[in-house]
């Protein structure tokens, strides 16, 4: 067959089963869609590359699309092989060691001796449970000014205590 006898249109109508049949021969269950689009390209690619003269366009074709067709198939196992989805349950069931990093408040109580309530208040909202401002806020019944104003002098008397701690 030359790719002048026919359009392709016409060839896609008369391979169209022979797509369908590799679904069955190569055992495919899933992902229907995009295996045929894969089948149709490949068909494209034979009418566009088949030479006449080296033998029957149908044996190219079947050929073609099977080929290109295995060769998704390799590439879709060696990435299920490569990559794991996690189920939610899966996720839930592993611990988090993001939560709170052991001794962090301890540490931070050695820095925290001359605060305030309100700043202690602060110091363990803001930074321990990483809340914002306006959270805290309203958790307290205050404005975030109030939580701001609380924020600086906190910051300020972990700076000189860090700075004492420090030098001795």
């Amino acid at each position: 067959m030359n790719s002048k006898e026919k359009s392709f249109e016409e060839v896609l109508k008369m391979y169209q089963s022979i797509i369908k049949k590799q679904f069955v021969t190569l055992r495919l269950y899933k992902d229907y869609d995009e295996f045929y689009q894969i089948g149709c390209i490949a068909l494209w690619n034979a009418y566009q590359n088949f030479n006449p003269e080296k033998g029957n366009f149908s044996a190219y074709a079947i050929s073609y699309i099977r080929g290109r067709m295995m060769s998704a198939l390799s590439k879709e196992s060696i990435y299920s092989e490569r990559h794991y989805y996690a189920s939610d349950e899966m996720l839930e069931a592993v611990p988090s060691h993001l939560d709170e990093v052991p001794l962090e408040s301890e540490f931070l109580e050695a820095y925290m001796t001359n605060l305030s309530e309100r700043e202690k208040t602060w110091v363990y909202e803001a930074i321990l449970l990483q809340k914002k401002s306006a959270e805290i806020a309203n958790q307290y019944g205050v404005s975030p000014h109030t939580v701001r104003t609380w924020r600086k002098g906190a910051l300020k008397k972990l700076r000189q205590n860090a700075k004492h701690i420090n030098v001795l």
